[in-house]
């Protein structure tokens, strides 16, 4: 398997696991919750066992506080074990099971805090373990389901801390010698400490990133909103002005030709009554792709002005090549046939050119707007160009 080839897979993956989290159902949540949380319990019953029966470590554990704790290890075991079971043949089902989602999660948070106070939050990687927890429901359920979860471990966290302050309950009670005092850790504590910590972080520090490349993926595609037109996938209006005053900026200091050219769709109100909306929308499609193709797209910009009306900037350009480039797309327009639900039509296009002098954008463009008039009253179909004064 090839470097491309294992990326491919992997923007699949990702793909799919978003697509899972845009779906928001509670049964597929309830599957992701239990799949994480299910390597993290075992390895959590599986510890408690040892220290349960290894002579060495036993006597630095209360004995009645670890069988507690080996129990609700084995719970939570049998507890994701019977989730996965039951939303496993249900995974695609539509049917929201809040109710599943409401126990699940809360359990998940409450049993990861209850075990980060026994064996000690603040130097034990199970405080970290209560974040990822937390971390891991909120990717995968709304606030309302996490909400009773995160009040009763606040509730644990606050009370074991006032308890630990009035002397009535000892800090990680589970212990009853401190794991660390100066001397080399026990093997066994160092191992399992180290799995714990591994078993949350690369979890919790896989689903920041994918998180985060979502975040990312989806300001992009906010930011290309609000610049891009979504039907022609040209500039819109707003941008295209922010950059076209750029360029006027830039020739006023440079005295270089720039031009503006105005373009507009002939009769386009009759194509809409005659053949539908679509065949409108297919019309301006198809002349966002001729704009990019006639010019020196990305060098001249092209955008949708509004409604069937097109800009078009052109830097570096004076009046006579302007008028070429908005003859040619005139011409290629022309042979353009459209069809549409078997009915087959043609469309033109009127043209107005101006070209900027002293960087005065918006004479040039008031210029290029009274050109696309003056070449709809001589008859539609052409082109009409002149420099501003």
């Amino acid at each position: 398997m090839n470097v491309l080839t294992l990326r491919q897979r992997l923007q699949a993956v990702m793909q799919w696991l978003e697509e899972q989290l845009n779906r928001r159902n509670t049964t597929a949540g309830c599957v992701f919750i239990a799949a994480v949380a299910l390597p993290l319990a075992l390895q959590l019953f599986l510890m408690s066992v040892t220290a349960l029966w290894h002579p060495e470590v036993a006597p630095l554990f209360d004995p009645t506080l670890l069988r507690w704790t080996m129990l609700q290890a084995g719970g939570s075991v049998l507890i994701y074990t019977g989730a996965l079971l039951y939303c496993w043949p249900r995974f695609r089902s539509t049917r929201q099971r809040d109710w599943l989602a409401y126990g699940l999660v809360t359990f998940l948070v409450v049993s990861s805090t209850s075990t980060a106070i026994l064996y000690g939050h603040m130097d034990t990687p199970f405080g970290l373990m209560v974040m990822g927890s937390v971390a891991l429901a909120r990717a995968w359920f709304p606030t309302r389901i996490l909400l009773p979860g995160l009040v009763l471990s606040l509730a644990l966290f606050v009370g074991a801390d006032v308890l630990i302050h009035r002397g009535a309950m000892p800090y990680a009670p589970l212990l009853t010698a401190p794991v660390a005092n100066g001397e080399p850790l026990l093997p066994w504590w160092n191992f399992t400490m180290q799995a714990i910590y591994n078993g949350v972080v690369l979890p919790f520090s896989a689903l920041m990133f994918f998180l985060f490349a979502i975040m990312q993926r989806r300001t992009r595609e906010l930011v290309s909103l609000t610049r891009v037109d979504t039907l022609t996938g040209l500039l819109n209006r707003a941008t295209f002005m922010r950059l076209f005053e750029e360029e006027c900026a830039k020739q006023k200091r440079t005295a270089r030709p720039t031009c503006v050219m105005m373009c507009d769709v002939d009769h386009f109100k009759k194509v809409n009554d005659s053949y539908g909306h679509p065949a409108g929308d297919l019309v301006l499609v198809r002349l966002g792709h001729l704009l990019k193709s006639a010019t020196r797209y990305p060098i001249d910009v092209p955008a949708r002005f509004g409604g069937e009306e097109f800009v078009v900037l052109l830097p570096e350009t004076d009046l006579a090549a302007a008028q070429v480039v908005a003859e040619r797309l005139g011409e290629q327009l022309r042979g353009q046939v459209f069809e549409i639900d078997g009915q087959r039509f043609s469309v033109t296009i009127s043209i107005g050119v101006a070209e900027a002098q002293g960087g005065e954008g918006g004479k040039a463009l008031k210029l290029a707007d009274d050109n696309l008039y003056a070449a709809k009253h001589a008859g539609r179909d052409r082109v009409v160009g002149s420099v501003a004064a």
